[in-house]
């Protein structure tokens, strides 16, 4: 857990005691490699700290994953939409990767939001780090080509490549996996 605290302390720039009170409202849980988060059609009253661990946020179209985002540690994880709205998850959020992650649930949150303004001040950071994060992948789709958008993906996410198989990087960067394989020996020969 103090992998999870320094980041919240970091990130949120908050005290030992604001972050030890944030906690309070998480239970670990272990999930094993592809177990799921949240379920597709359900409702996502939760959001998770991820301590260890990697997973994927996937759509279903012809019964193939279309990626959304990866999430891993440290770092949240949720349907964000399905959270705000409370309407039936669109898309899944399954682990790759055996996972640990602190799970708090609606009710929990809500309650701490309402006695601590911190918690009102995280969530509002987290809010605008969701809204640039959604621009700049946006903005990339119409702006940049597929080997843009694969040097991004690692440059932003260092070890990511290495802990997914090829056919995920193809899906989130909505290319085949062979156009991956031909991204990757072009920057070798480059």
């Amino acid at each position: 857990m103090n992998k999870i605290k320094n980041y919240l302390i970091s990130t949120f720039l908050l005290e030992e005691k604001e972050a030890d009170i944030f906690l309070s409202v998480f239970t670990r849980m272990e999930l094993k490699k592809n177990e799921v988060f949240v379920s597709l059609g359900k409702v996502c009253n939760k959001v998770g700290l991820i301590e260890q661990g990697l997973m994927i946020c996937a759509y279903q179209k012809d019964g193939e994953d279309i990626i959304d985002e990866f999430a891993y540690e440290p770092g949240f994880v949720t349907n964000y939409f399905s959270f705000l709205t409370q309407s039936p998850s669109e898309k899944e959020i399954r682990c790759i990767e055996d996972t640990v992650v602190y799970v708090a649930h609606r009710e929990g949150l809500e309650k701490i939001g309402m006695e601590y303004p911190f918690v009102e001040s995280m969530a509002r950071l987290i809010n605008e780090n969701l809204f640039l994060n959604g621009h700049e992948r946006v903005k990339s789709f119409l702006l940049d080509n597929a080997q843009e958008r694969y040097l991004k993906l690692i440059g932003e996410r260092k070890d990511l490549m290495q802990r997914i198989p090829q056919y995920c990087a193809a899906s989130y960067l909505r290319v085949k996996p062979e156009t991956i394989s031909r991204i990757r020996k072009k920057i070798s020969r480059d």
